[in-house]
């Protein structure tokens, strides 16, 4: 096993360009329309260079992968920032208990042969599409397969499962087709053979890569292909929206140093909680290299802090604006009245107000780790609510509560 420089660079110079190794091993379906270049387009014209080699001889499964002497060479030829893993079409799609036998050891095989080369190298899994009617060839024998929505829902299955037992990220291209589909099923993102990709879907595809591997918005990218420009800008949103809503969903930053971070308030002191459990070193702007830091501003209004945080491998950074109001808020009494339960949540947690310490009814908003707004909702003193949380994706919020005077505070939310 090659050694590991452990240069954690906490004095971190962050740079806007990124550039990436890539190896692709798969078949067909990573083939068709050559989509390890179009992400290579994508990044190029927006500033981030890749190189990249691919392997994908037709109908290959993990199983071929792992003892052909070719794609082995080919994971051994260098460091690789990722290494993006496709499976054949169908084999996910059936049986759980197939699947067990026939996909998954040979997940975790390549998987291992990948960090046996470079431990901080990461496994990519390309979550694949259902066909377009489903997999006629293998209904009689497994009756979920025999539509486009039971055989998505068991490749969706399959691949979560493969990024959870072996630490991976998963590019949920499948699910932005559904999602594609669902808005406009006009848009044909097939072959002729409904099942192989348009150049729509290859595009599709490649957009949900970018996301996935440089956690990176692709809306706006002046890369379109072939296609026309509002196509492009369609599918580009369809990516961003399927990726970066839920980055925990498919792994992405889940089981690595994650910058993201929530904080509370004490009149003009506040205490920063990491989010991640998985850093070993961290940065903050204002100084200090602690994980869960307190600070005292000295004083109300906007400040911007950027956050480093990094694990044996690589660094990650967010920068957020947060407020703090001069008005003094002590924190204990705020847990006294302020209660949010349960948390973490499976399906519904409650949030009542007792008693407002604050000039006026409270503002709250259901965001994500991003800071996308997905819901807002009113609160007011002798108050309760219920928040249906089975219409988000798993993973961590932030309730950002404020009101008219300009206090502002958050608590995490988990949900499983």
């Amino acid at each position: 096993m090659k050694k590991i420089l452990l240069a954690l660079a906490c004095t971190i110079s962050l740079q806007a360009i990124a550039q990436k190794k890539i190896l692709f091993l798969g078949n067909s379906y990573t083939a068709v329309n050559n989509l390890p270049d179009i992400i290579y387009r994508l990044a190029l014209a927006d500033g981030d260079t890749i190189v990249f080699d691919s392997y994908t001889p037709g109908g290959y499964t993990f199983e071929s992968h792992s003892t052909d002497p070719a794609a082995i060479a080919k994971i051994n030829a260098q460091d690789w920032d990722f290494v993006v893993l496709q499976e054949q079409s169908q084999r996910p799609s059936f049986d759980p208990q197939q699947v067990a036998v026939e996909v998954l050891p040979y997940a975790m095989k390549l998987d291992s042969l990948i960090h046996h080369n470079n431990p901080c190298t990461q496994t990519v899994f390309y979550m694949t599409w259902g066909r377009k009617y489903g997999d006629a060839s293998n209904c009689a024998f497994y009756p979920p397969v025999c539509t486009y929505a039971g055989m998505q829902e068991r490749l969706r299955e399959s691949y979560l499962l493969m990024g959870e037992q072996n630490h991976a990220r998963v590019a949920p291209v499948g699910i932005a087709f559904q999602h594609s589909i669902a808005i406009d099923s006009t848009l044909e993102l097939y072959n002729a053979d409904q099942s192989h990709p348009s150049l729509a879907g290859s595009y599709l595809a490649a957009c949900t890569f970018y996301a996935t591997l440089f956690k990176r918005n692709p809306v706006g990218n002046t890369f379109i292909s072939q296609l026309t420009g509002n196509v492009a800008a369609y599918l580009q949103d369809v990516a961003a929206h399927t990726v970066l809503d839920s980055l925990l969903t498919w792994n992405i930053g889940k089981y690595e140093a994650n910058a993201t971070f929530s904080f509370t308030t004490n009149g003009t002191t506040v205490s920063f909680l990491s989010d991640s459990i998985y850093s070993i070193q961290h940065s903050w702007s204002f100084g200090g290299n602690t994980f869960n830091p307190i600070h005292d501003f000295g004083t109300g209004g906007d400040f911007t802090i950027t956050h480093v945080a990094c694990d044996v491998c690589r660094c990650d950074s967010v920068t957020q604006t947060i407020h703090i109001s001069s008005i003094g808020i002590d924190e204990n009494i705020l847990n006294q009245f302020l209660k949010i339960y349960p948390n973490p949540s499976t399906d519904q947690v409650s949030v009542s107000l007792q008693k407002n310490i604050f000039s006026d009814q409270l503002n709250l908003k259901v965001m994500t780790l991003q800071g996308k707004v997905i819901e807002s909702i009113t609160l007011k003193e002798n108050s309760s609510l219920n928040i249906d949380t089975r219409k988000f994706e798993k993973g961590i919020y932030l309730l950002s509560f404020s009101d008219q005077s300009g206090n502002k505070f958050s608590k995490k939310l988990i949900l499983q």
